[in-house]
């Protein structure tokens, strides 16, 4: 291997932990595959299916958020998924500010599928010169099928309710004429609150987490006639008296770390290459020693994938940087101190 491929893949950052949405689902190897014993996306989609809530918590960066967009990329075409967002909201812990939010989000997700049109009916009529757009950044969506177009017609007079803030008072009405509304046309909505980690921080921060799990999300598991899917930090799920009994109604999917982290490791790197078409083999690029080097990392920092692979990225760019033929353990270790140093 040369010198040429490393800088290859430091330039190209093969290696750099992905955060929107729909490069967390294509860039996700299922952990079914990694831990054979889990069955965690299985268990999420299956549940997803039944119309049945799913509770997926993990320490920071083991792969939450990564594993609930792979599992809304495999929803079939009776189901849509929306995203209920913590970060933006003016109160998270307000019922009706939630379910204001995930309205907001599903209406403005089904107004852009006249945008998809125009853009298709354009690319068909110019291919050469009109800019490719991917639906799953274009919609907002975040998995299953298509909206059929009648849908807007019919969200007209909602959609102006929403936007003129003349809904009723009634702290779900909106969000319930919206799922009757897709329900009607076979659509079963499913949402999808993967940022709770936003809640984090803040002198009062354990108050703001147990009105967040009593307020909004007890009404989103027990009177909003959709699946919720929400993903938790361990450290959250802990500490909140509420949710450990919100957690008895849900299909709970603990993500823990790798059984075998240097193997998991080593395979997820190698998708990666594949995906990026290195066209070279994991081993011809990552040195026996820095997989090593990196599983121990993994282990120190909370069998965080988001931060493995950030370490991963930066030996990519010691190794380009000292002329190196392949990333080595000294090239991981020094961007574990370097990881070390920054989050000081």
């Amino acid at each position: 291997m040369s010198h040429s491929h490393v800088v290859r893949v430091e330039h190209d950052n093969v290696f750099l932990p992905r955060t929107r949405w729909y490069e967390l689902a294509a860039d996700h190897l299922a952990l079914d595959e990694l831990e054979s014993h889990a069955s965690w996306e299985e268990r999420a989609l299956r549940s997803i299916l039944q119309d049945l809530p799913v509770a997926v918590t993990g320490p920071p960066g083991v792969g939450k958020s990564s594993l609930i967009a792979f599992v809304c990329a495999q929803l079939p075409e009776t189901h849509v998924a929306f995203r209920l967002p913590v970060t933006g909201a003016d109160d998270p812990t307000s019922v009706s500010i939630m379910a204001s939010v995930a309205l907001g989000t599903a209406l403005h997700a089904i107004e852009l599928e006249d945008y998809q049109r125009a853009a298709i009916e354009a690319a068909r009529a110019d291919a050469a010169t009109t800019e490719r757009r991917d639906p799953r950044i274009a919609t907002g969506k975040l998995g299953g099928g298509p909206l059929p177009a009648e849908i807007n017609a019919e969200l007209g007079s909602l959609r102006q309710e929403y936007t003129t803030n003349r809904l009723a008072s009634d702290r779900l009405v909106g969000l319930d004429r919206l799922i009757d509304i897709l329900v009607y046309h076979g659509k079963q909505p499913v949402f999808v609150c993967e940022d709770t980690e936003a809640l984090v921080g803040g002198a009062d921060r354990r108050d703001v987490i147990e009105r967040f799990f009593n307020g909004p999300i007890r009404a989103f598991l027990t009177e909003v006639d959709a699946p919720l899917v929400i993903g938790v930090q361990s450290e959250i799920a802990v500490e909140s008296p509420t949710f450990q009994d919100l957690r008895t109604r849900t299909t709970d999917i603990e993500a823990a770390g790798f059984t075998n982290p240097a193997d998991a490791l080593r395979r997820i790197a190698a998708r990666r290459l594949l995906d990026h078409d290195a066209g070279f083999a994991v081993d011809a690029i990552l040195h026996p020693g820095a997989v090593e080097a990196l599983a121990r990392f993994y282990g120190e920092a909370g069998c965080s994938l988001r931060y493995a692979l950030a370490v991963l990225h930066g030996a990519a760019a010691h190794a380009a940087d000292m002329g190196a033929d392949r990333i080595g353990g000294a090239h991981v270790r020094q961007a574990a101190a370097d990881w070390r140093a920054q989050r000081r």
